[in-house]
């Protein structure tokens, strides 16, 4: 189960960390907003909403599929 923590964390700090970099650097017309304490599913939801509503580039985009498809096989493991 330790294990599985570890993972949950690099998960969760790859999420929030994508997900601030592509909010500073795309105009963010939602008014977004990502603090420090948020959570997986605030990361999450602001991934997928400039996924699909700016123009990233192929690797931003990739990068946030990784990330969603770590949550989904993570998820279908509990």
């Amino acid at each position: 189960m330790a294990a599985l923590n570890k993972t949950d964390f690099t998960l969760e700090e790859r999420a929030f960390r994508a997900a601030k970099k592509l909010l500073q650097k795309y105009q963010n017309p939602h008014n977004l907003k990502l603090e420090e304490n948020s959570n997986l599913e605030d990361s999450y939801t602001i991934l997928i909403t400039l996924l699909y509503t700016e123009e990233l580039k192929e690797e931003e985009q990739l990068e946030i599929l990784a990330i969603i498809d770590e949550m989904k096989l993570l998820d279908g493991n509990r």
